[in-house]
């Protein structure tokens, strides 16, 4: 079948050969892929074929799972399915999983005892891509949430457990993690409260730079789009 033909046939296709021909096989033009892509994600959208969602995302293989992170953040829908799929992916080797369930809750607007305690670790991770995600989703939860979340941060909860025979390793541990998971959540409790970055960036003495760079950049898009518009 001609590129052509098949491009006008899509909707004809099944969400697995749409999965093929997005990923990029041989006989997939940029074009065709794109438009695969867009008939997939519409589907799940809908709630459509939602299983072959999560095939990709519980895969042993990594490009399936990167794949799968990648169109779930798309879908962005509160299905239950695709919140028990996010959740596995919270405990993926791969940074970009982790994130896309941060990512996953964020535009879904789950929360609950068992997410609150994945985005502790979340915000503990030591991937600053994984830990600014989860700081802007403090940032931009609700106020119900947001305080039960600072609660739990407060209280330990979800921090790693011991690791080491030496009580006294662990205790050094233990406070690291503590600190930085406290410093996230002031960041967060400030930016709500209506402080400027700069101002926070000052006085939170320890926290990353590239967790203010990214706060602030998200936070300019707009005016940096006016001005080069201008």
């Amino acid at each position: 079948m001609s590129e052509e033909k098949m491009s006008e046939d899509l909707s004809n296709y099944s969400t697995e050969e749409l999965i093929r021909l997005a990923r990029g096989t041989a006989e997939s033009s940029h074009g065709l892929s794109y438009k695969a892509t867009e008939q997939a994600i519409g589907r799940w959208r809908e709630g459509v074929d939602l299983e072959d969602l999560v095939k990709l995302i519980e895969s042993e293989k990594s490009d399936d799972r990167i794949a799968g992170a990648y169109y779930l953040n798309e879908v962005s829908k509160d299905f239950v399915i695709l919140k028990i799929a996010a959740i596995k992916l919270s405990r993926d080797a791969l940074s970009t999983c982790r994130r896309a369930f941060v990512l996953y809750i964020t535009t879904s607007g789950y929360y609950d005892e068992e997410l609150a305690e994945l985005l502790v670790k979340c915000l503990l991770d030591l991937d600053l891509y994984v830990r600014v995600s989860t700081i802007k989703w403090a940032m931009s939860s609700s106020q119900e949430v947001f305080l039960d979340f600072s609660k739990r941060v407060e209280s330990g909860t979800g921090r790693p457990g011991p690791k080491f025979s030496n009580p006294l390793s662990n205790d050094f541990w233990n406070s690291s993690n503590r600190n930085r998971a406290l410093r996230g959540i002031e960041i967060a409790r400030r930016f709500r409260l209506g402080e400027e970055i700069g101002v926070i960036r000052k006085s939170v003495i320890g926290e990353d730079s590239f967790i203010f760079d990214s706060i602030e950049f998200s936070n300019t898009t707009r005016e940096r789009y006016a001005r080069w518009k201008k």
